[in-house]
C-alpha cells in the first residue's frame, strides 16, 4: 500500500513541477482541476503499461489500454479517403468532364498534407490514450511539417464559448549534455487573429524549466521571432482533435477524455484476474515429492542431489511414511477463472463503446445474423463519432497550411476545396447492398450512373462519362465482331 502511495506522489511530482514552472514564467494558472491532471498522468502510465497497480512478481498487465486506442485509431483510420482538389471562379470542384480541377495552391497542399496522413495512424493512437491530441503545422524552407502534441503534454490557460483552446502553451525541450533547453510556444486568440509568443530557458535540472535566455543562444530555435500576430486566421493555427466521448473526470472541464477512461477500474480488475490465471497455471504445475532418503549423494561433498531430470518436476520432501514419493497433479481451475476473465472484457467493451467479440471471446456467446448487426452497431456510432471530429481537426490543420502558404509565399494563390470519405465496413454488409442494388436496377428503380456512384465513389458527372465510354467502346466491338461474319450468297 505505501509503494503504490509512494508512485502515485511521484506521477503527481513529475506532471506537477512543469505545470508549475510555466505558472511562474507565464504569471497564469491552467483552468484544469486538480482531479484532471491526475486523470491525465493516470492515463499516460497506463498506456505506457506502467499502471500504479501492477506489480512484477504478481500482478501482470493485459496491455489493455493501448489495445483499445490502437484498435479504435484502427477503425477510425480504415481506409479513409480524402482530397484536396482546386475550385473555380463559381465554386466548381469538377470541369465538364468530371476531372478533377488543379491548381498549384491545391496541388501544394495536397503534397504536404500527404506527409501529416502518412503518420496519423500512429500518433492517433497515442492521442486516443490522452483524450486529445493538437497538429500544429509550421513552415521550414519550402515545405511544411508537423508537430504532434498529446493532450497531456498541453498547458491549456482559456477555453472560448465552444470549448476550443484560445490560449494555450506548448512545451518543447530537449538536452545537450547536462543542460536542458526548454520553449514555451503560447498562441492567443486575439481579436480575428493569433498572437505567438516564443521563449526559451535553459536548466541543469530535468524537469525545471531555469532561467530565461535568447533564442539566439539556440540555434535550432535562433530564427524563431519571439512574437508575432498572425490576422484573419479563422481560429487557432493548428487542429485539435478531443476523443469523441463524455468527460466523467471533470464534467465542466472542456478538454477530452481517453478512450479508456471510463474502463480505468475494470482494466484493472481485468489485470487482477490474468494474473490469477497465470498463478492458477504456475501452481498447478505437476511435481513429483521424493523422500531424501531414495536421492543418490554427490560425490563432490556428499550432499543429496536430484536425479538429472527437469528440477522444476523433482522436489526434496520428508513424506513422513513408507512412501518414496508422491505425485503432486492438481487439477486446473482454468475455466472459472477464464469465464471471469471474458466477463470483465465485455464490460471493458460496453464501457469503452465497442461490439462484442472486438477484446472478448466472440464465440462466448450463440448470436444470429441479425443480433451481430445489432451489437455492431455501438463500435460503429464510436467510430463515426471519432471520425467527424478527427475531419474537424484535418480541416483546421489544412486551413493553417493554406495560411501559412500565403505568408511565406510557398504556392502562388488559388482556391481549393478538401473532402475526406471514411469507410462504413464495420457497420455495412457490402454484399448485402449490392444484391439489393441489383434488384432495384433489374426493376428499373435504379439507374447505370446512380450505381457507378454508389459502387466506385464517382461524381455524377464521373460516372455519366465513363458509362458513355463504355456504351461507345461495345458499340465499336459490336460492329467489329459484325463485319467478320461470312456474308451468305444472295439467292437467284
Amino acid at each position: 500500500m505505501f509503494t503504490r502511495l509512494l508512485n502515485f506522489i511521484r506521477q503527481v511530482v513529475r506532471r506537477i513541477l512543469p505545470y508549475k514552472d510555466i505558472e511562474t514564467v507565464e504569471r497564469i494558472e491552467t483552468p484544469l482541476s486538480t482531479e484532471m491532471q491526475t486523470a491525465l498522468d493516470t492515463w499516460y502510465n497506463m498506456y505506457l503499461n506502467k499502471a500504479d497497480w501492477l506489480k512484477p512478481d504478481t500482478v501482470r498487465s493485459l496491455n489493455l489500454p493501448s489495445f483499445i486506442c490502437a484498435e479504435l485509431s484502427r477503425q477510425v483510420t480504415l481506409e479513409m479517403k480524402w482530397s484536396i482538389t482546386g475550385k473555380n471562379k463559381n465554386g466548381d470542384t469538377q470541369d465538364a468532364n468530371g476531372e478533377d480541377i488543379t491548381n498549384p495552391r491545391a496541388e501544394y497542399l495536397k503534397t504536404e498534407f500527404a506527409k501529416c496522413i502518412a503518420a496519423l495512424r500512429q500518433k492517433l493512437e497515442i492521442g486516443c490514450a490522452a483524450g486529445g491530441m493538437v497538429i500544429k503545422p509550421y513552415p521550414k524552407g519550402k515545405h511544411i511539417f508537423f508537430d504532434w502534441t498529446m493532450d497531456w503534454a498541453l498547458y491549456p490557460i482559456a477555453f472560448d464559448d465552444d470549448g476550443n483552446l484560445s490560449d494555450v502553451i506548448f512545451r518543447d525541450t530537449f538536452t545537450e549534455g547536462k543542460t536542458f533547453y526548454t520553449r514555451l510556444e503560447r498562441h492567443t486568440v486575439e481579436g480575428d487573429g493569433v498572437k505567438i509568443t516564443q521563449r526559451a530557458f535553459k536548466s541543469a535540472i530535468r524537469d525545471m524549466i531555469g532561467v530565461e535566455i535568447s533564442l539566439s543562444e539556440v540555434p535550432q530555435w535562433a530564427e524563431l521571432e519571439p512574437e508575432a500576430t498572425v490576422q484573419n486566421t479563422d481560429g487557432q493555427m493548428f487542429g485539435w482533435y478531443k476523443v469523441a466521448a463524455a468527460n466523467n473526470i471533470d464534467v465542466e472541464c472542456p478538454m477530452g477524455a481517453s478512450a479508456f477512461a471510463k474502463a480505468v477500474g475494470t482494466i484493472e480488475q481485468a489485470d487482477l484476474q490474468y494474473s490469477r490465471l497465470l498463478w492458477e497455471y504456475e501452481a498447478s504445475e505437476m511435481a513429483i515429492d521424493v523422500d531424501p532418503t531414495v536421492l543418490r549423494p554427490k560425490k563432490v561433498n556428499g550432499e543429496a542431489e536430484m536425479p538429472h531430470l527437469n528440477e522444476r518436476l523433482f522436489r526434496s520432501v520428508d513424506l513422513g511414511n513408507d512412501d518414496t514419493y508422491n505425485v503432486f497433479a492438481p487439477a486446473i481451475r482454468d475455466a472459472s477463472l477464464l469465464n471471469g476473465l471474458n466477463q470483465l472484457f465485455m464490460r471493458i467493451e460496453d464501457q469503452v463503446g465497442f461490439a462484442r467479440g472486438m477484446i472478448s471471446d466472440a464465440n462466448s456467446e450463440a448470436r444470429t445474423a441479425t443480433e451481430l448487426r445489432i451489437v455492431k452497431q455501438r463500435s460503429y456510432a464510436t467510430v463515426a463519432d471519432n471520425q467527424k471530429a478527427l475531419e474537424a481537426c484535418l480541416k483546421d490543420v489544412i486551413r493553417t497550411m493554406d495560411k501559412y502558404a500565403t505568408m511565406y509565399k510557398l504556392a502562388p494563390e488559388g482556391d481549393y476545396d478538401v473532402s475526406f470519405e471514411w469507410d462504413d465496413s464495420i457497420i455495412t454488409d457490402t454484399e448485402q447492398q449490392m444484391n439489393e442494388r441489383l434488384l432495384l436496377y433489374n426493376n428499373g428503380l435504379l439507374g447505370k450512373a446512380e450505381f457507378r456512384e454508389w459502387y466506385f465513389g464517382e461524381t455524377e458527372a464521373q460516372a455519366a462519362a465513363a458509362i458513355e465510354a463504355i456504351t461507345t467502346e461495345q458499340a465499336a466491338a459490336a460492329a467489329a465482331a459484325a463485319s467478320m461474319l461470312p456474308t451468305l450468297p444472295e439467292e437467284e
